[in-house]
């Protein structure tokens, strides 16, 4: 019997093979750290310190007189090579006549173009000149930083790795906002800045106010996101530190563990560290996992322990490469190691062993539209044969390490009114896309909390391509944070592997309470399933909770 069951768990590469406990276990913890990713996203607090405003174009100029045809237009001044695109608005000028009047407007159209772009010092004037000479000549005169320090009452802070700018640098308010940003992602913290009148003419110093709070806390979280295999009940505690080293890092390392007291017959454990670092536009972010489990088999004549390791290290890079009044762009990349282990009675299932590495490349949109925010992100994933990465022995009915893959997901936000009661919409979408054939841990799966709501996660449909959609209405009640909320979800898995499922759909709904009081926040739900193909095993109702305390 040993032997059969051997040879059951180590035969799963072709794609016709159940996912194993492992893989369903790396499924779920990687749908429960995208929604984790996506809901920090969410909150992370952005700074926009200027409305968004229109672009002003128009070229039309007054009629008057005295004018004068202007065949050449200049704009001289310091570092004026820097501003070429403010010499080619104020070519579109060139051959047209031109009065006082039409100068002054000029000037303002253009002081407001430098405005728009971050420039709210930089001033453009105007010299004496004879314009009947056909050449009208402009000086720009950049606004500089004088200074950056702190206010005399403010906490102690590093401010020199958060902003992309430095003394005697033009001043851009896009890098007085990334700044601000990179200070205020220290949870712990509140922190103000103003604008003063520098030293030397043309100057402005920048003074800021940091007011610290307690740097560090310790969260404990329960919920029933586990598996009756593994472990329904899922323990965990945080213990973060912000600032750890003074310069707008923060740190946190986690302990989680089944909270079913299953002892020897069924359990999961596990522990993870992450450290994140800003300098400038950039954000470097280190993250590391360990997780545990195992689970009795029974059969006929005794039961087997099935047990497993899963490890993950992923370093990240987030850099700025766009910001305007109302959105940003960034650079996204990665590199991420796994590493899977399986083991039938501590004996080693040397064929379900991986070791493997990726690169993702991608970009991260925020931008908002009043009081609505859409995210985008957009990435390729390609498995890569870096650090270790196991030898890609894949056939056309096994899996690839080395896959290239298409990930997407969205989120829009907005206010939503029904009558005189006010709410709020949410959309998310996932999506992923690949022409090759995956192992279980690399496809997506749906039927989870995480994914198609209203399904208990015992059973789950997976493809190596797909997507699904949460649809969300949030109703705020009486009580500051308390909200009530009722979701639609509906997803769809597409690829080889799912040629012998029950089916591809899933289409779920919930409907749940959720909010916060004090150092305590909670989300308690009940859910549905509304499609699902036959045969595919799940409650109905489905229950859920889960709960944070903070100290």
């Amino acid at each position: 019997m040993l032997l059969v069951l051997l040879l059951m768990h180590t035969n799963i590469d072709g794609v016709a093979a159940a996912p194993t406990p492992s893989d369903i276990e790396e499924q779920n913890l990687r749908a429960r750290q995208q929604a984790a990713e996506r809901r920090q996203r969410e909150q992370q607090e952005d700074v926009f310190l200027q409305k968004g405003t229109k672009q002003d174009e128009d070229t039309s100029l007054p009629e008057e007189t005295p004018s004068f045809v202007i065949t050449r237009l200049q704009l001289e001044g310091d570092s004026v090579e820097r501003f070429s695109w403010v010499q080619d608005r104020l070519n579109i000028y060139t051959g047209r006549k031109i009065g006082l009047q039409g100068i002054n407007l000029i000037v303002k159209r253009l002081t407001n173009a430098l405005i728009n772009r971050g420039y709210i010092t930089t001033r453009i004037v105007i010299p004496e000149q004879d314009l009947s000479s056909g050449t009208l000549k402009l000086v720009l005169v950049p606004g500089r930083i004088g200074t950056i320090r702190l206010a005399e009452k403010s906490a102690r802070a590093q401010w020199q790795n958060a902003f992309p700018t430095r003394p005697g640098d033009i001043l851009n308010l896009r890098h007085l906002e990334q700044g601000l940003e990179q200070m205020k992602r220290v949870p712990s913290r509140d922190v103000d800045m103003q604008l003063v009148p520098g030293k030397h003419l043309g100057e402005s110093d920048i003074v800021i106010t940091v007011k610290q709070y307690r740097p560090s806390r310790l969260t404990f979280s329960a919920d029933d996101s586990g598996t009756d295999a593994t472990g329904k009940i899922r323990l965990a505690e945080t213990f973060s530190v912000d600032n750890l080293f003074g310069l707008n890092d923060l740190f946190s390392i986690t302990k989680n563990n089944d909270g079913e007291e299953g002892g020897s017959r069924y359990g999961t454990r596990g522990d993870s560290i992450y450290y994140s670092i800003p300098y400038k536009d950039t954000t470097f972010s280190f993250s590391s996992s360990r997780y545990k489990y195992h689970q009795t088999i029974a059969t006929a004549t005794q039961p087997f322990v099935l047990s497993g390791e899963n490890d993950s290290t992923e370093f990240h890079l987030s850099k700025l490469i766009h910001r305007n009044q109302n959105s940003k762009t960034n650079l996204e990349g990665a590199v991420i190691r796994g590493r899977i282990r399986s083991y039938l009675e501590d004996t080693e299932i040397v064929a379900q062993r991986k070791n493997t590495t990726a690169f993702k490349l991608g970009l991260s949109y925020r931008r908002y539209f009043g009081p609505a925010t859409l995210d985008v992100e957009i990435a390729h994933k390609q498995g890569v044969p870096w650090f270790g990465a196991q030898s890609d022995v894949s056939t056309p009915e096994s899996g690839t390490t080395r896959y290239g893959m298409w990930l997407m997901d969205t989120t829009l936000t907005t206010p939503v009114s029904f009558g005189k009661v006010k709410a709020s919409y949410r959309l998310t979408f996932h999506g992923q896309y690949t022409d090759d054939t995956l192992y279980q841990t690399d496809m997506l799966s749906i039927g989870n909390r995480y994914t198609v709501r209203g399904f208990d996660g015992e059973e789950t449909l997976s493809g190596e391509k797909g997507w699904y959609l949460q649809n969300e209405i949030a109703l705020p009640l009486g009580r500051p944070g308390m909200q009530a909320y009722l979701g639609l979800d509906y997803g769809i898995v597409y690829g080889p592997y799912t040629r012998n499922l029950l089916g591809r759909i899933l289409a779920g709904s919930v409907v749940g309470l959720r909010g916060g009081a004090k150092n305590v926040n909670y989300d308690f739900f009940v859910g549905w399933p509304l499609r699902k193909p036959s045969g595919f095993e799940t409650g109905s109702p489905t229950y859920g909770f889960l709960l944070t305390y903070q100290i």
